[in-house]
């Protein structure tokens, strides 16, 4: 196995500090103050120093019970386990999915790329359906369903969309949900970006108590409360799913970093203040990438991302986007190349206006004085 392509081209950026680095969704903020003494509080209080029950402590559990119940869902603690950030929510779900003898999951494609190595790396095969970028990356139920067979696993979904930034509706959500029910498998949905949402509503399948037995629900705090480093998500599902995922949790990490759970805590205490901030800077940002992308002219299409922090330009002169984003490296900017979020992705850049904005603007630069001597 290979090192993640988002991982390996952001080491470009690591180890050479005059390459600008618009790769890895990492944000730009820091920890909020406010979380910062959380964490202090914690660890002075003695709360930090010994594990918690793997399937987290109860005060987070009913915080994220009582946050999401605003959202519309309806979950009690005891169907909430808090995971170390959202890849170890996704791992186990596929674990616990293939442990059923099926091997096959079904991912729309582009999406996000560390899902095939977590389902290739457990036996399971990925059957990909490949988004419609001609109508806003438009998901075909129908094509899922063409793919259930009696090998199928799960369905496994982002939404919002990364790398695309799009969002689906509840037709199709339905739909997907609807299917996975027929079907006696999991829709296994992570939605850790809809609070990065810039048009529009949002609406999960999870707030249909019809479909609580099919859906897994991961969220994550990395990215709403800049705290990728802190390694804290949490999955919702009905309680006997929970059950099984945190035998599974339990075996792999024993439970998440107790400190990580306080500070999670106390975020979703500050979190409307810490959305509103984060929108505000994100949008001006997704703007100027917008007037950079623009500038470049009718070589270079997008469509405009509703959620998240990244673009997914397709650039028609370069239909291989490996050799493509190494070469721009070599010009001192990191990108991801689309193909590594499957076949959908080929012929596409992902980049993201998480970071500052002084990043955005020189790599956005770079880039664009590059492309121009085409």
């Amino acid at each position: 196995m290979e090192l993640n392509t988002i991982k390996s081209m952001e080491r470009i950026a690591r180890n050479d500090s005059s390459v600008i680095s618009l790769g890895q969704g990492i944000p730009s903020l820091n920890l909020d103050n406010g979380l910062q003494q959380a964490a202090i509080s914690a660890m002075k209080g003695g709360l930090a120093d010994r594990y918690s029950d793997p399937q987290g402590i109860v005060e987070l559990r009913q915080a994220i019970t009582e946050h999401t119940q605003t959202e519309g869902l309806s979950y009690s603690k005891d169907e909430v386990l808090i995971t170390v950030g959202a890849i170890e929510a996704i791992n186990i779900a596929i674990v616990d999915a293939l442990a059923s003898g099926r091997r096959r999951v079904i991912v729309p494609t582009p999406t996000y790329s560390a899902y095939f190595s977590l389902v290739t790396q457990s036996g399971g095969i990925v059957d990909e359906v490949q988004l419609d970028e001609t109508h806003d990356w438009k998901l075909s139920t129908e094509h899922v369903e063409q793919l259930i067979s009696n090998d199928t696993a799960a369905i496994l979904i982002c939404n919002p969309n990364n790398p695309t930034g799009t969002v689906y509706d509840q037709q199709t959500l339905d739909g997907l949900a609807e299917i996975a029910q027929r079907a006696g498998i999991p829709l296994i949905i992570d939605e850790v970006y809809r609070h990065i949402l810039f048009d529009g509503d949002f609406y999960s399948p999870a707030e249909n108590t019809t479909y609580k037995d099919t859906i897994i629900r991961i969220m994550s705090f990395s990215k709403d409360f800049n705290m990728t480093g802190w390694r804290a998500g949490y999955i919702q599902a009905a309680a006997n799913t929970i059950a099984r995922l945190t035998v599974v949790h339990d075996n792999l990490v024993n439970c998440t970093p107790v400190i990580s759970q306080y500070v999670a805590l106390a975020a979703l205490g500050e979190s409307e203040r810490i959305y509103k901030t984060n929108y505000d800077i994100y949008s001006r940002r997704r703007n100027e990438m917008a007037r950079w992308l623009d500038s470049m002219g009718s070589g270079v299409s997008y469509v405009m991302p509703r959620a998240g922090y990244f673009f997914f330009p397709h650039f028609v002169a370069e239909p291989h986007s490996k050799e493509f984003a190494h070469r721009l490296a070599e010009q001192g900017v990191v990108t991801i190349p689309g193909s590594s979020f499957g076949k959908g992705g080929e012929g596409h850049l992902r980049l993201c206006f998480g970071r500052s904005q002084e990043a955005v603007d020189a790599g956005m630069q770079r880039l664009v004085r590059y492309y121009a001597t085409k």
